[in-house]
């Protein structure tokens, strides 16, 4: 994905320089270790074809030296332990010249951390957007002004949706729900503040579509969603866009798409292809 408009599974890096293609197996390490981390090691151990491309280096913790021991012995580390990561360990890694596949694509709704990592190195950037479609249409229409309104609906099972910061009374309150509530409207800025887990398709969708038109997300809580639903309309002088996306959330990590592992494997197949 570039720093303007993401795609959907397809995601050209940023950065100011392209590597030249070198044999061997792509060699990867994982910073974090919950569920997400946890189902990329397991499809990149059953892909077939694909395995063989790739090499699994180790997790980077929280101890401290374990990135810079990391970073020798792999060509790109993956991201899959939230927003925090990316703002903590991102200018790092690129300005160490390594590669960053980024899965919380949520910090990006820091408008300074995209102009900060560009300017850290010459690793390159991937943001993982394969799990939302139509971004690449909405990135034409909203960049050259096609759009005048954009929206983006996620619908959630509210167990999902508690957040360390509520009260015993709201954590409750969504617990009992019968029938679906709307929980928050607003900007993807304020969304990604209150529910860090929950937002990265919104913020997606607005670097997809760019500053203009400004994203209204809405957050809904419903005890029926099995499966996680984005609902993202746009319109404008270019047309009327709609697009519905039911995702299975990951069994161990209700909050998480399932689909996101696939993702980032997905992401580590091309980069190792872009090897060969």
């Amino acid at each position: 994905m570039t720093s303007q408009a993401p795609g959907p599974g397809h995601t050209p890096p940023l950065g100011r320089s392209h590597r030249q293609p070198s044999r061997g197996p792509l060699r990867f390490a994982l910073i974090g270790g919950g569920a997400i981390a946890h189902e990329l090691l397991r499809l990149v151990e059953e892909l077939s074809p694909g395995a063989e491309r790739l090499e699994f280096a180790g997790h980077v913790t929280r101890a401290a030296g374990s990135l810079e021991a990391t970073l020798p012995a792999c060509d790109v580390i993956v991201e899959a332990a939230g927003i925090e990561a990316v703002q903590e360990y991102g200018p790092r890694i690129v300005g160490a010249g390594r590669d960053l596949v980024v899965a919380s694509i949520g910090a990006f709704a820091d408008p300074r951390l995209l102009p900060a990592l560009r300017a850290a190195g010459t690793g390159r950037v991937h943001l993982t957007s394969g799990a939302i479609g139509g971004l690449d249409l909405l990135a034409a229409a909203g960049r050259t002004g096609g759009l005048v309104a954009a929206r983006v609906r996620s619908t959630k099972l509210p167990t999902s949706l508690i957040q360390p910061w509520m009260s015993a009374a709201e954590r409750g309150h969504l617990s009992a729900l019968s029938r679906p509530e709307l929980l928050f409207s607003g900007t993807p800025e304020l969304a990604i503040a209150q529910f860090p887990a929950s937002l990265n398709v919104a913020v997606a969708v607005q670097l997809a579509v760019g500053p203009r038109p400004p994203i209204t997300v809405e957050l809904v809580a419903d005890p029926e969603a099995h499966l996680t639903h984005h609902e993202i309309t746009a319109s404008g002088p270019a047309g009327d866009y709609a697009f519905s996306i039911r995702n299975a959330p990951l069994a161990a990590r209700r909050a998480s798409s399932g689909l996101t592992a696939r993702a980032l494997a997905a992401d580590l197949l091309r980069l190792a292809e872009e090897r060969r």
